[in-house]
């Protein structure tokens, strides 16, 4: 039990990294994006005029936005593109969970108690 303990402990350990790595990525993006965004009001102020910069800015992240919101509406696999399978070759089943094959077990051992049950009477 100490394995799968620890296994779990792998597990959410690498989880909460890679979460964290993944909201700093974010919130540095955000600040990048934020001063991307006054450096080009700047420069279409400047040029421009305070209008045109609003009016810009406004319909980038309008496009950006509605962008993002058909990449979410489409719900990728995040196996990639699927591939035909050889006749000659059976399917492969997906690695189980450590759980659901320790319940195969159980229940295989179960069922040859049984048997040993209904041959001895």
């Amino acid at each position: 039990m100490t394995g799968f303990l620890s296994t779990i402990g792998a597990r959410l350990g690498h989880a909460a990294r890679a979460t964290a790595f993944s909201v700093m990525g974010v919130v540095f993006g955000l600040v990048g994006l934020g001063f991307l965004t006054v450096a080009l009001w700047i420069v279409l102020a400047v040029h421009e005029g305070v209008l045109v910069a609003y009016t810009v800015i406004g319909a980038l992240y309008l496009v950006l936005g509605f962008c993002l919101m058909a990449l979410g509406a489409q719900g990728g696999r995040a196996e990639g593109p699927r591939r035909s399978a050889r006749p000659s070759e059976p399917p492969k089943d997906p690695p189980k969970d450590p759980l659901v094959q320790l319940a195969e077990g159980f229940a295989m051992g179960m069922q040859a108690g049984r048997a040993m049950r209904e041959r001895r009477d």
